[in-house]
């Protein structure tokens, strides 16, 4: 209800009639009949006097009481859980507004109509015309509020990357840089996804290059972490580490995935040993010990310098990783010297050249 038509009904709840209720304001009847009937609305100095006529809360006469907060609150709220499934951005456009306008504080209504100012500006309906623009700018005005003044590190998050897009759809790249180097980078988030919309050239291969590298990193946990998840594993899945790592890395300078060929041999070995193939197993062992050497060189150098194709000319400073006596080498040792598995190839020569080295 307006406030108009809630001074209707608590008029008639008090049996006051409009010329009653004017003459103890000090107003026209007239006046009284513009409010009920949402012409006008009372001036506010008269808000206080309405309330002790009318037997009501402030909050109760201008609509205020907190069971219709709760329920507005939970229709803003259920539109702001599916903002993102909708076509129709500017329709909900309208609505964040209201939201923001009703509950200014709750900065997850402030993100939604950012997001919205985004979406609509950067439409092709709007496509170089002033609307563009304006939209645009208040979303940016809007996010920078954001991390002005609210405290939740998800939504501010949030906002930085809408603030990237934002200032990359005006085409200011050094400003959404900016913003994009604010993002956390941390497993969870990846700050290089942002920076690649704000860079160009050399240092946009860079971070292709980046990405493909730890691209391939992380699909080789995961498919370690399948093969300890599954109770009968298939070879095939260390086959396939072994072949994407080969895919990308042609030249065989393998670098930090020495470390994985190494670990895929020793399993390799562990698995012919089981079936009593222990000259395939020899020669697993023998390939994970090369390797093995090969990755405590880069681990002591601490740089991983790639030269194949895709990574050409891509590296990684490990210099401030913290260093220990742990070497690679030194593990397969202690697997071949303390698991009972490979026993029976104790004396063989090539086992305790590796074993003495």
């Amino acid at each position: 209800m307006t406030i108009g038509e809630r001074i209707k009904v608590l008029r008639k709840k008090n049996d006051l009639t409009q010329e009653k209720l004017a003459d103890y304001l000090c107003v026209s009847c007239q006046a009284v009949s513009k409010w009920e009937c949402g012409q006008s609305c009372p001036d506010l100095s008269l808000i206080g006097p309405l309330t002790k006529l009318l037997h009501v809360s402030a909050d109760e006469l201008l609509g205020l009481m907190p069971e219709k907060y709760d329920e507005r609150k939970a229709y803003f709220d259920a539109e702001y859980h599916q903002f993102w499934k909708k076509d129709d951005h500017e329709a909900d456009l309208k609505i964040a507004r209201q939201a923001v306008v009703e509950y200014p504080t709750d900065y997850r209504y402030l993100k939604w109509l950012a997001t919205n100012e985004w979406y609509v500006g950067y439409s092709t309906k709007y496509c170089g015309t002033e609307v563009e623009q304006e939209l645009l700018s208040s979303c940016i005005r809007h996010y920078e509020m954001i991390l002005e003044d609210c405290t939740d590190r998800d939504i501010c998050n949030q906002a930085i990357s809408g603030l990237v897009h934002a200032h990359k759809s005006k085409g200011e790249l050094q400003e959404a840089k900016k913003y994009a180097l604010m993002y956390p980078d941390k497993p969870e988030t990846n700050r290089d996804d942002l920076l690649m919309l704000c860079v160009e050239g050399e240092e946009k291969e860079l971070l292709l290059k980046k990405a493909v590298r730890y691209g391939l990193s992380n699909l080789c946990i995961a498919l370690e972490y399948l093969w300890m998840f599954l109770p009968n594993p298939s070879e095939e899945i260390l086959d396939a580490k072994a072949a994407v790592i080969d895919a990308v890395i042609t030249d065989k300078n393998y670098q930090h995935f020495y470390i994985t060929l190494s670990l895929i041999c020793m399993e390799k070995a562990r698995i012919a040993m089981r079936k009593k193939e222990y000259e395939k197993a020899l020669l697993a062992i023998t390939t994970a010990y090369d390797h093995a050497v090969n990755f405590d060189i880069m681990d002591r150098t601490a740089i991983e310098s790639y030269s194949c194709p895709v990574l050409n000319g891509y590296t990684v400073d490990r210099t401030n990783d913290r260093r220990t006596d742990w070497t690679l080498v030194g593990d397969i040792k202690r697997c071949l010297t303390e698991e009972q598995l490979f026993s029976p190839l104790l004396n063989r020569q090539e086992l305790s050249k590796i074993i003495n080295s």
